[in-house]
C-alpha cells in the first residue's frame, strides 16, 4: 500500500512537469500572430512614407529648378503655362509621374507674381513655390 502511494505522489508530481498545455500553446501563437502583424503594418507603412517623401523631395526639386530656369528669362516675356508632365530631373516626358505648371500673374503695371505648382504621386497637394519679377520701365538701362 505504501509503494502505491510512493507511486501515486511521483505521478502527481509528473503531471505538474508535463509541458504547455493546448490552451497555453494556442494563447501564446495567437499573441505570436498578432505581434508579427504588427510589425508588418508598420513596415509596410514605413516603406510607403520614405517613398511619398522621396516623391515630395524630388517634386521640390522639379520645381525649384525650373523656377530658376523661368528666373533668367526675359522679365517681359514671362507668360503662364499650361502643365506639362516631367521625369524627376524636370524635363518634359510623356511617361513622367510630375506634373508641372506655371501661372504669371500681373501684380502692377511692371510686377508680376510667377507661381510654379508641381504635382507628384500620391500627393495631396502640390509642390508650390512664387517669386515676384519686376520688369523695370521698358527702357535700357532700367
Amino acid at each position: 500500500m505504501e509503494i502505491t502511494m510512493v507511486a501515486r505522489e511521483e505521478q502527481v508530481k509528473a503531471r505538474g512537469r508535463r509541458g504547455f498545455t493546448v490552451i497555453a500553446m494556442l494563447v501564446a501563437l495567437v499573441l505570436l500572430a498578432v505581434g508579427l502583424m504588427s510589425l508588418a503594418r508598420a513596415s509596410a507603412q514605413t516603406v510607403t512614407m520614405q517613398t511619398l517623401a522621396q516623391n515630395r523631395t524630388n517634386a521640390i526639386a522639379v520645381a525649384r529648378g525650373y523656377l530658376e530656369q523661368v528666373r533668367t528669362r526675359d522679365p517681359w516675356t514671362i507668360a503662364s503655362e499650361a502643365s506639362t508632365l516631367v521625369d524627376a530631373e524636370g524635363k518634359p516626358s510623356a511617361g513622367g509621374f510630375y506634373r508641372r505648371r506655371v501661372e504669371v500673374t500681373a501684380m502692377r503695371d511692371n510686377l508680376l507674381q510667377v507661381t510654379v505648382f508641381v504635382d507628384y504621386p500620391r500627393g495631396t497637394q502640390p509642390i508650390t513655390l512664387i517669386t515676384s519679377f519686376f520688369r523695370g520701365n521698358g527702357l535700357a538701362g532700367a
